[in-house]
């Protein structure tokens, strides 16, 4: 018989809201929102004390300033929530090397045969949770389960800063067909409507309605959410793969035509790319740049390098080509992304020739990065536009 898995999720309490209010005392205890820009961005993350208002992650900005007018609304930092992301990455691997992350504030342990080392489940459980808290002064909510599903759903249930169990028994799968279908893992805003007009509003609900019915409404997620609300789930926890791209983008408050605007923001897009290569070890070979225009329609054009990279001005320098290449002649924009992609461990590559200016714009790159390691990563910027930076989304 085989050995029942024992699976942990982490999931971080309102991972950026959480990070604005650990590192500004003023946000504590108050209904914070991270996102941007403020009349046409969309939540990013919202605190505890916001989402009393109703207010969630993907909602309008515009339409939470109406529901939770006292709110207080900061722009988001993803370098800073990165930095963090990676010291609790670190934390999972020092228990299991079977790491699945999922985003930049959860992740999925199998610590199948890792008690003799650590301890049992609840014990492993309660040193990741205290070992983020001591690195980051940050909580997170724990959940132990034989299945990545159940464990999910067990950190769900214990926000903020809790530690569940759940075991794969008849009682607790009683309990679980309680809920309502939100809770299932893959069920979506539209998912759930489609389901409410169906008469499905709780899990038990689902778990009850024949397969077929589900799949043809839902196609193959039919099935899969109906062996989740079964308590079914035979996925193994699978380490991340190497990265396949790197980018940055940002919603300008007001639509822009100015060529010379559009520049110096891939200046500090450049940079944010640039900093995020090199903090990874990587190096690429192919950029895409991302336009959306005044009329929601997007497009993207990429250009592929002679070499790998990731010196700012060798990225920025290519990003310029793919500007001016691309016809947005009596088009307004409204978002601009750039993206590093064809990426390669540095280490795996080596320079055959001597480059003059290659090596500058290297060291270049190399001294902001100490700088920014000293003095934070907000300390020096290559770009301003109008006496303003530029604020970057995820």
């Amino acid at each position: 018989m085989a050995k029942e898995r024992k699976i942990i999720h982490i999931d971080m309490d309102a991972f950026f809201a959480q990070i604005e209010q650990r590192d500004n005392p003023k946000y504590k205890d108050t209904p914070l929102i991270v996102g941007g820009p403020l009349h046409r961005g969309v939540i990013s993350s919202a605190s505890y004390e916001a989402r009393k208002y109703g207010l969630h992650a993907g909602m309008p900005l515009s339409k939470a300033k109406k529901m939770c007018p006292g709110g207080i609304y900061v722009p988001v930092n993803m370098e800073k929530y990165i930095t963090e992301s990676e010291k609790i990455k670190n934390i999972f691997f020092q228990f299991t090397p079977l790491v699945e992350m999922m985003g930049s504030d959860e992740g999925f342990m199998d610590i199948t045969g890792c008690q003799k080392l650590f301890g049992d489940a609840v014990e492993i459980a309660k040193k990741i949770k205290g070992r983020i808290y001591e690195q980051t002064n940050l909580t997170s909510s724990a959940g132990i389960a034989p299945n990545k599903f159940l464990a999910k759903l067990a950190s769900s249930l214990g926000k903020p800063n809790g530690l569940t169990v759940l075991q794969n028994t008849k009682k607790v799968r009683q309990k679980i067909k309680q809920l309502p279908i939100s809770y299932i893992w893959g069920v979506g805003r539209v998912g759930q409507q489609t389901l409410n007009h169906m008469g499905i509003n709780t899990i038990g609900q689902l778990a009850d309605t024949p397969v077929h019915i589900l799949e043809s409404k839902l196609g193959q997620n039919g099935k899969i959410i109906h062996q989740l609300a079964n308590g079914i789930d035979n996925r193994p926890v699978v380490p991340n793969q190497e990265p396949k791209s790197m980018g940055r983008e940002t919603t300008y408050d007001q639509d822009i035509e100015d060529s010379a605007i559009l520049k110096s923001t891939l200046l500090l897009l450049s940079q944010k790319v640039a900093r995020n290569l090199n903090y990874k070890q990587y190096k690429a070979k192919t950029l895409t740049l991302k336009l959306r225009f005044a009329d929601f329609k997007t497009i993207t054009r990429r250009l592929t390098l002679e070499r790998h990279t990731s010196n700012i001005m060798e990225i920025y320098r290519t990003a310029v080509k793919i500007l001016e290449k691309t016809d947005i002649s009596k088009k307004k924009i409204r978002l601009i992304g750039l993206t590093a992609g064809n990426l390669k461990p540095a280490s795996m590559l080596t320079t055959l020739f001597s480059d003059q200016e290659y090596e500058r714009h290297e060291n270049i790159t190399q001294a902001i990065e100490q700088i920014s390691e000293k003095f934070g990563r907000d300390k020096i910027t290559l770009a301003r536009i109008l006496g303003k930076d530029i604020k970057t989304d995820s």
